[in-house]
């Protein structure tokens, strides 16, 4: 048998495994959960480390790398949307999207994540295989050889030193041949680098602070990336405000998947309304015979809905950001789910990635 067939199919029975055992121990479907230890999950779920952005931006801007651009606001305008791409899914393609994973999710905030286990990609928790046959046929080494998933604001082993530019060919070797993700649009690995650049100056203390996790923030981040397609919907290439919107979609998603149906459908069907609006701008943004004027409209009239956005805030306690809400819901339902049958559903649950909120 094939070996890189062979390891398929092991790790499709690894994760439909793994899946229907976490499932068992969190009755919520949340895609996160399927690439977090079961003895980290809650927290996890509820929690990440604490990064001031202000102070990010602080640090990095006496930098050697910050004067490459013209002015401190361009310098926060690419610095943002380093950090954008760094938590979308489809920056990476290939398999790793499809999951729903990102940079973040194993650099959580830009730290090492030790709650990450990827089904038959990972060791011990905090590990992962980045030469997997599962994500790269290219790097793939047809071993199982798991390392610890480093943290990016300390000292590491690729050169960020500007002359050499070691980082931003490190980056597209991550996403082109690590993860067989499209070649990157201009100014992608650009942002990207940017954003790496500045999380290793800005000096953060090895010990992890956490902060719980927020929907008002993961609202707010939605809608800045969108407004970060808008801003480069003038450029010659359509690819980048697509994959911006594509993150803003999924971001979107995130949220989503956290209401609980039936008790906040208005809030979700918001959230629905205001994916497809997207997901209609990326529509014109593929059509070759669409104008950038066309997609600026219909991205406007889309942004001025958020005036209209409900209090969200008002629903956090009761929704899954909530760790208790969260511990409720997962020990209520708990004994139902143990033994269920619905294996294969319910990995094609967790797979369907960005797509969950854009029809």
């Amino acid at each position: 048998m094939d070996r890189q067939l062979r390891n398929l199919i092991v790790l499709g029975s690894a994760f439909a495994c793994f899946t229907a055992s976490a499932l068992a121990q969190s009755s919520v479907d949340l895609r996160e959960a399927s690439w977090l230890a079961s003895d980290h999950r809650i927290f996890a779920l509820t929690n990440e480390p604490a990064l001031d952005r202000e102070q990010v931006l602080e640090a990095a801007a006496s930098a050697p790398f910050a004067f490459e651009y013209q002015n401190l606001a361009a310098f926060r305008a690419d610095l943002e949307l380093g950090e954008h791409l760094f938590r979308t899914p489809l920056l990476l393609g290939g398999q790793a999207a499809k999951a729903g994973l990102s940079c973040n999710s194993c650099h959580v905030s830009g730290r090492s994540n030790p709650a990450f286990q990827f089904p038959a990609i990972s060791g011990e928790a905090g590990t992962a295989d980045t030469t997997h046959n599962f994500f790269s046929e290219t790097l793939g080494n047809g071993e199982f050889d798991p390392g610890p998933i480093p943290d990016l604001t300390q000292p590491g082993k690729v050169s960020h030193d500007l002359e050499t530019r070691d980082l931003e060919r490190f980056l597209g070797t991550i996403v082109v041949e690590e993860f067989g993700g499209d070649q990157p649009a201009q100014g992608v690995i650009e942002a990207l680098s940017t954003y790496v650049r500045a999380l290793r100056v800005s000096q953060q203390p090895a010990s992890v602070e956490y902060r719980a996790r927020s929907i008002m923030r993961d609202l707010a981040d939605a809608k800045t990336m969108t407004e970060h397609a808008m801003s480069r919907l003038d450029s010659e290439e359509a690819a980048l405000p697509n994959l911006l919107l594509a993150g803003a979609r999924d971001r979107l998603a995130i949220i989503h998947e956290r209401l609980i149906a039936g008790e906040h459908d208005v809030y979700r069907a918001w959230l629905t309304e205001r994916s497809r609006e997207m997901g209609a701008v990326q529509a014109i943004l593929r059509d070759e015979h669409s104008q950038s004027n066309d997609a600026r409209r219909v991205l406007s009239q889309a942004l001025s809905k958020w005036d209209e956005m409900p209090d969200f805030e008002l629903i956090e306690r009761s929704t899954y950001y909530s760790k208790n809400t969260l511990i409720i819901h997962t020990e209520g339902q708990r004994s139902s789910l143990r033994g269920s049958p619905s294996v294969d559903a319910d990995v094609n649950q967790v797979m369907r990635g960005v797509s969950r909120i854009a029809e």
